[in-house]
C-alpha cells in the first residue's frame, strides 16, 4: 500500500508543461521584460501553455482582467512594493492559481492537481496565492503575503 501511494503521488494529474512556460518565466525574472504571465490549459486539458504576457509597463489591474469569472488560470506577477521597515522598493514574484467557484468542477480539479507541476519549474517564485474571488487576489492581500516572507 505504501509503495502504491508513492507512485500515485509522482503521477500527479498527467498534465504536461510546455517548454516556453519556463523560458518566458525566466525572461520575466531575469530580464524584467514583462510584468506578468497568464497560463492556461490547451483545449484537451493535457498541457499548460503561456496564454498571455503583460509588458513591463503593465498594471496589476490589467493582470486581474485576465482572470476570467467562470474559468481557471495560473499566473505570475512581478509585484513591486515598498518594504515597510526599510522604506526601500522591493520586487517579488507571486504565483497565482485562480479557480473561481463558478468554474466547472472538472476544470478546478485538473488545475488544482496540475499546479505543482508548473510551480516547481518556475524557480524564483516567492509565494503562492490561491484565488476564487476578487478579495483573494487584491493587491493589498498579495503584498501582505509577500511582506511576511
Amino acid at each position: 500500500l505504501e509503495a502504491r501511494k508513492r507512485d500515485d503521488d509522482n503521477m500527479a494529474s498527467g498534465v504536461g508543461v510546455a517548454d516556453d512556460c519556463v523560458s518566458v518565466f525566466n525572461d520575466l525574472k531575469l530580464k524584467h521584460s514583462m510584468k506578468y504571465i497568464v497560463y492556461n490549459m490547451n483545449d484537451k486539458m493535457t498541457e499548460i501553455q503561456v496564454m498571455k504576457t503583460g509588458g513591463k509597463e503593465a498594471t496589476y489591474e490589467e493582470f486581474l482582467k485576465e482572470l476570467p469569472e467562470n474559468d481557471c488560470r495560473y499566473g505570475v506577477f512581478d509585484v513591486e512594493y515598498t518594504d515597510p521597515k526599510t522604506k526601500a522598493s522591493r520586487n517579488k514574484i507571486a504565483f497565482f492559481i485562480w479557480c473561481p467557484d463558478t468554474a466547472k468542477v472538472r476544470t478546478k480539479m485538473i488545475f488544482a492537481s496540475s499546479k505543482d507541476e508548473l510551480k516547481k519549474r518556475l524557480v524564483g517564485v516567492a509565494c503562492e496565492i490561491q484565488g476564487s474571488d476578487a478579495g483573494d487576489v487584491a493587491l493589498e492581500t498579495v503584498v501582505d503575503r509577500l511582506q511576511q516572507i
